[in-house]
């Protein structure tokens, strides 16, 4: 009965995201066993399902795993940690944001993320020549998506503070984005986790990209506020070359018509030298 009422208070859009989780990501481990049964014995367990995860050099025949590959865990542990994490931070984001804005949101980070992963993937195999960029390197999993969300909850609950080890340590909202950038970086230099890093470190700007300039908030396009320019994902001494690079972009952004260009005080809040123009969200 807990169980079921637990369920029941899942919003629409989070519970499909999670459903969508778990069955791509159990159909994949399905697949992968099928094949190991039919391998030789001392045939190395790997954990590539091209239909669903993104292989580099395999997907021009099958474009849907730029979305696919996102809903795709390649281990239990992970796996259950993904599901959790989902729940919790699906279920604030649709109750604050609504189903449809979450979906977009989700579906946003998803496929850019792996779009630009990809491509980084394909960039090193040009120039390394070594085809084990193509086809022994899996891109997969929500960690795109899950640094996305924090951007969105930077947005929403910058102050909020997160008790853990029983209230012994808490940290701030706004700074969880930093200790996970951190993860991705020692996971990068341990471990050579390169799809991981990738895909939390373009996830989280892309998620940004996306609040800054193309979300409506209350009838609003995109928020230009001081407090939520780029620059503050990052440390203060970074702050002026930082914000240069963001001016350049949204700059780019508006003469491919990506996003409508505001009043001149609004160009010039990525430097954080000047007050935001009447009518920004913040």
């Amino acid at each position: 009965m807990a169980l079921k009422t637990i369920v029941a208070n899942v919003p629409s859009v989070t519970r499909a995201l999670v459903l969508t989780l778990l069955s791509l990501s159990i159909a994949s481990y399905v697949y992968i066993y099928r094949l190991q049964l039919e391998a030789d014995a001392d045939t190395p367990i790997v954990s590539i399902c091209p239909f669903i995860g993104l292989l580099p050099g395999f997907v021009m025949y099958a474009p849907w795993t730029f979305l696919t590959a996102t809903f795709y865990e390649s281990n239990l542990v992970t796996l259950v940690f993904s599901v959790v994490v989902l729940l919790l931070c699906g279920k604030y984001l649709e109750r604050a944001w609504g189903s449809r804005e979450l979906l977009k949101y989700v579906i946003i980070s998803a496929v850019l993320s792996n779009v630009v992963t990809w491509f980084g993937i394909l960039v090193s195999y040009f120039i390394s020549g070594d085809d084990i960029y193509l086809y022994k390197i899996q891109i997969n999993g929500m960690s795109g998506v899950f640094s996305a969300f924090l951007v969105a909850f930077k947005y929403l609950i910058p102050e909020h503070r997160i008790a853990i080890m029983g209230g012994k340590i808490s940290i701030r909202v706004k700074n969880l984005l930093g200790v996970v950038t951190a993860i991705s970086i020692i996971s990068l230099i341990l471990f050579k986790a390169i799809v991981f890093y990738n895909l939390v470190n373009i996830g989280w700007v892309i998620g940004w990209i996306y609040i800054r300039f193309f979300k409506y908030q209350d009838g609003i396009q995109g928020d230009q506020s001081e407090a939520f320019a780029i620059q503050t994902f990052f440390p203060e001494f970074l702050h002026p070359v930082i914000s240069v690079i963001s001016n350049v972009v949204y700059g780019l952004l508006v003469k491919i018509k990506c996003c409508k260009p505001g009043p001149r005080s609004e160009y010039d809040l990525e430097t954080g030298q000047t007050t935001p123009a009447p009518g920004s969200a913040r």
